[in-house]
């Protein structure tokens, strides 16, 4: 029976652009020998209009696929043949760590998602797959609904990103909450910064153990800003209870390296400022943005933690606390 996680990938990408992650893309193709259909899928926000698709093998975050390597997914992810799309969706959310939900219209990505939509429910086999590129193929017609089949359906929509004079109020909370630490401080960060030393569990299929990137980091100050959105302190229904390569429930995932990183940071020489939603006015777990109010919250916690004798944490809610897990 041949594999079917390349419709799978299909399906999962259009399950998690209609819960929220509308900044998803791909670009599948065929490999350079002709033998095998491939697949990237990578984030709106790291698109490089220097490049014809993006540039999404240069992102920083991405998942991949080749028919070629039978159900192995994103290098070390061994599905078993009857794998579900749900699953696969929560695979993606597992290699790329930053993606977050984030209102459609903030995206920059709304007719790609329509679009995506029409694509996913043309292909409902493996002869159905979509192909963009491939050496000495015409894509002036659009991508091809099936290798050689000539089927085709227009190019997706280009990306569009937000203005940049109106991007500070429709950017997703966690930038604009940098955006004030990094004026108060009077330096940009870095945005996922990871360390070699702040790691997540083991997967249980290939034993090895991803990174865990921080939400912003200011070396010049021994700092690190994590912005905790609505899902690190309410359940988030649809996805905590599903189980992670790591063998846990994302929710419990979540608090468990929620309590690493307050542990470990401060072991390792930074200060660690925990943001919340909670901090400022809000609904529905978005803030409700006031930049001169906001400012002053998100300064105060700053000085608090430029008080510190010794690297700490600093919050204004209850600290996660280290796991014997």
């Amino acid at each position: 029976m041949d594999s079917q996680l390349a419709i799978r990938i299909i399906e999962a990408v259009r399950l998690l652009h209609r819960l929220g992650y509308g900044g998803l893309r791909i670009l599948p193709g065929i490999n350079a020998s002709g033998t095998a259909w491939r697949i990237i899928i990578f984030n709106v926000t790291e698109w490089d209009f220097e490049g014809k698709y993006g540039s999404p093998f240069e992102a920083n975050e991405s998942c991949r696929y080749s028919t070629a390597g039978d159900n192995v997914f994103n290098g070390d992810i061994q599905f078993p043949e009857d794998v579900s799309h749900v699953r696969v969706a929560e695979a993606i959310l597992d290699g790329m760590p930053s993606l977050q939900r984030t209102p459609l219209s903030q995206t920059g990505n709304e007719e790609y998602v329509r679009w995506y939509a029409q694509l996913a429910s043309q292909v409902h086999a493996l002869t159905d797959l979509p192909v963009a590129y491939a050496d000495y193929f015409d894509d002036s017609g659009g991508w091809e609904i099936g290798w050689g089949t000539g089927r085709r359906i227009p190019h997706p929509p280009v990306h569009v990103p937000v203005i940049e004079e109106s991007s500070s109020a429709a950017r997703r909370d966690e930038y604009y909450v940098l955006e004030l630490c990094a004026r108060h401080l009077g330096a940009e960060c870095e945005n996922q910064k990871t360390f070699s030393w702040l790691l997540g569990d083991p997967s249980k299929e290939s034993g090895k153990r991803k990174l865990l990137p921080v939400d912003g980091f200011w070396a010049d100050h021994d700092l690190v800003v994590e912005y905790h959105e609505k899902q690190h302190s309410e359940s988030v229904p649809f996805f905590d209870s599903k189980i992670t390569a790591t063998g846990m429930p994302r929710g419990e995932q979540r608090k468990l390296y929620d309590a690493r990183k307050a542990q470990q940071i401060p072991e390792n020489g930074y200060d660690l400022v925990i943001i919340d939603y909670r901090d400022f006015a809000h609904r529905k777990g978005k803030i409700i943005r006031d930049p001169e109010k906001d400012q002053q919250i998100v300064a105060d916690l700053l000085d608090r933690a430029s008080k510190n004798v010794s690297p700490a944490v600093v919050s204004n809610y209850e600290i996660p606390q280290n796991s014997p897990r």
